[in-house]
């Protein structure tokens, strides 16, 4: 019978990271399969963050290997690693940059990493206002204009654009 398990889309494999003496994960290894949720819960300080933090590239690993979609994140070429533009991230405050409209904070990702014309790029930041339960009028306002929740809104919109 042929093995029916689902591919793992995130692979790590014997993970360490640490901040000087402190080792916070250590020789952790998991999969993600295509279709499964995963949640990672734990104690305040146990290493959720790091964790997540050390998956989409923003802390260095001492040891391991994380591999997403069978691309391994240190042997891939520069086009490969393409993969790590593909995270869509929603940070816990929101992270706006507060000298840009909430349209243009959620074109960022779009601007950064994609060529599409400013039009387009406006119509799909719109687009993703919208998925989020915010009016394109609100595309206008900067984020000191806005709600806690809009900014949490803000913030997946950015998200989904990436």
């Amino acid at each position: 019978m042929a093995d029916r398990t689902p591919e793992a889309v995130i692979s790590v494999r014997d993970l360490v990271v640490g901040f000087g003496d402190q080792i916070v994960l250590d020789h952790l290894s998991l999969d993600v399969r295509r279709g499964e949720i995963l949640g990672v819960v734990g104690a305040s300080g146990s290493g959720k963050s790091v964790l997540l933090r050390t998956l989409i590239g923003l802390l260095p690993k001492r040891a391991g290997a994380i591999v997403f979609a069978g691309l391994d994140e240190e042997r891939g070429s520069r086009d490969e690693n393409a993969m790590a533009r593909r995270w869509g991230v929603l940070f816990q405050q929101g992270a706006l940059f507060s000298s840009l409209t909430v349209r243009q904070n959620v074109e960022f990702p779009m601007r950064e990493n994609l060529d599409l014309s400013t039009e387009l790029r406006e119509e799909l930041a719109n687009a993703k206002l919208e998925m989020v339960g915010l009016q394109w009028r609100d595309g206008d306002k900067f984020p000191s204009e806005i709600s806690g929740g809009m900014t949490k809104r803000v913030g997946l919109a950015g998200a989904l654009a990436s």
